[in-house]
């Protein structure tokens, strides 16, 4: 199998960083605005649910929730901080979370209140028992966002589109449909990341099967050249390298705009929507901290700055997050992970990745 692969100069590890900005209605190739990293958002007065929590919370101090990178969960310690001054908020934010999680567990070490993470991170937690129940619903969660019999419940989600230079490709000349992809007048313009693309791909085969999304990305490698790369999207889409970013998200455009490129998405018709998850430790150590930030992180305040700060929005629960409606007036299909599906697309995904990485 021929592929094209990155330079060794861009080549690096990437982490599954992830942000998104809400876009315009309508299904149109959505251009970001650039935002700051201290956008406003509206305060609201604390309920009586939270204001006790809040009490109960404060002799213990401090509490500490662990995800996937800085960009997910980086910005909740000093937003936490300017509306709740007596809890210390700090977090581990790494690929390696889980691994951590499980090996310090197994020595009795106990330092996580909190576990956001993917469904599919978050299984291999909470089938080790290392999870308790919880109360989501008087939080407000719907019955369908909560899992594995209340110790999950279901936050947000990261939205995979192609994005694009939109000094390189005029909005209407981006493809609606993953197979459209195909036509050759994009050969030699495409990359995608040997972490992303199989993982977006395996959603793909959910609706399709597996024997049509192996077809669709072997012709997508081999007769249309798309280069698969290690490295950052970014260097190779704004040298002019490659015009579209195949497995992206909503999140990268509004990042790369932010670092001042001029970036487009395209929601397709098939719209994959990993699912991020949020749990309270079986362990912790400060109980009633973690209840009141699960509660706060909970609230439509802190959704918002999740969506601006994370770029994660919730399309699963929330019809009416601007994602969810742009979604809506396009007519799209979302395919979120669940616990019905999330086996299949492991196993979709390690059969998709052999063809990704050659």
């Amino acid at each position: 199998m021929s592929k094209i692969r990155a330079s060794s100069k861009v080549e690096a590890s990437r982490s599954m960083t992830i942000s998104r900005r809400a876009a315009l209605l309508g299904g149109a190739a959505s251009v970001l605005a650039t935002t700051t990293g201290r956008q406003a958002v509206a305060q609201t007065a604390l309920s009586p649910q939270l204001a006790e929590l809040y009490e109960r919370a404060k002799p213990e101090g401090e509490v500490s929730i662990w995800g996937p990178s800085a960009t997910t969960i980086g910005w909740i310690p000093d937003i936490f901080a300017e509306r709740f001054r007596d809890i210390k908020v700090s977090f581990v934010g790494s690929e390696q979370a889980a691994a951590r999680f499980i090996t310090e567990s197994r020595a009795n070490r106990h330092t996580a209140d909190l576990w956001f993470y993917s469904l599919g991170a978050t299984l291999d937690i909470q089938s080790r028992g290392l999870l308790q129940k919880h109360d989501w619903a008087s939080l407000g969660a719907k019955p369908e966002g909560i899992f594995f019999g209340g110790e999950v419940v279901a936050m947000n989600n990261h939205v995979s589109t192609p994005i694009f230079s939109r000094s390189l490709v005029k909005d209407d000349d981006v493809p609606r449909q993953y197979e459209a992809l195909l036509d050759p007048r994009w050969k030699d313009n495409m990359v995608a990341s040997s972490f992303l693309l199989p993982r977006m791909a395996a959603y793909l085969a959910i609706e399709w099967g597996l024997q049509r999304t192996q077809k669709w990305m072997r012709a997508l490698i081999d007769d249309n050249r798309t280069m698969i790369t290690t490295a950052p999207v970014s260097d190779l889409l704004f040298s002019g390298e490659r015009r579209l970013a195949i497995s992206e998200s909503v999140g990268a455009a509004r990042r790369m705009n932010n670092a001042g490129r001029n970036v487009g998405y395209r929601l397709m018709e098939i719209v994959p929507c990993t699912q991020f998850t949020l749990a309270v430790t079986k362990n912790t150590p400060h109980p009633n901290a973690a209840r009141f930030l699960a509660a706060w992180l909970m609230t439509s305040e802190a959704k918002t700055l999740f969506s601006e700060r994370a770029g994660l929005s919730d399309v699963r629960t929330d019809p009416n997050s601007p994602l969810s409606r742009e979604i809506q007036a396009a007519r799209l299909k979302p395919v979120f992970e669940d616990v019905n599906t999330m086996d299949q697309r492991a196993d979709y995904y390690r059969q998709l990745s052999a063809i990704a990485k050659g």
